[in-house]
């Protein structure tokens, strides 16, 4: 590879890491054990509402999810204010939706994953009571979890 391809190649790759970093749970929250995150919170200090909802979604998303809540080790969560839904399509300016990451283990300690949709209302209390698995079902003739139901 020349170059000038693997300086754009260690660009991208530099882009895409700070990009993710961006995803990131709130810097300094409580964690459940030694499987914490090591990537760097929010660059910028959370406005009350995301820290609120951020600690909501701390408690309701593995509460809610199909998982042991107890299993559940720190949960991870795209920033609430930065996915609001348009009001044209909900009526305010209030309501997000936002996935969330729930890092968990296996009674072996095996470390897992689960992905939870969640959607709030900073303009409600509490903001939001319940988040759903989310699992990718792109390409696939029927839902494996759960039947369909025609619409």
């Amino acid at each position: 590879m020349n170059g000038g391809r693997r300086r754009m190649a260690a660009a991208v790759l530099a882009l895409s890491l700070m990009a993710l970093s961006g995803c990131a749970g709130p810097a300094g929250s409580s964690l459940q054990s030694s499987s914490a995150p090591t990537h760097p919170g929010p660059k910028a200090p959370l406005s009350p509402d995301d820290a609120n909802a951020l600690a909501q979604l701390a408690e309701v998303a593995p509460r809610t999810s199909t998982i042991d809540p107890d299993l559940a080790d720190w949960t991870e969560c795209w920033l609430p204010s930065a996915h609001v839904i348009p009001a044209k399509e909900v009526g305010n300016a209030t309501t997000w939706k936002v996935i969330c990451r729930i890092h968990w283990h296996e009674a072996d300690s095996t470390s897992r994953y689960q992905d939870t949709t969640c959607i709030g209302d900073f303009a409600k209390e509490p903001m939001l009571d319940h988040c759903y698995r989310w699992v990718h079902y792109d390409y696939e003739p029927e839902f494996d979890d759960h039947p369909g139901v025609p619409a």
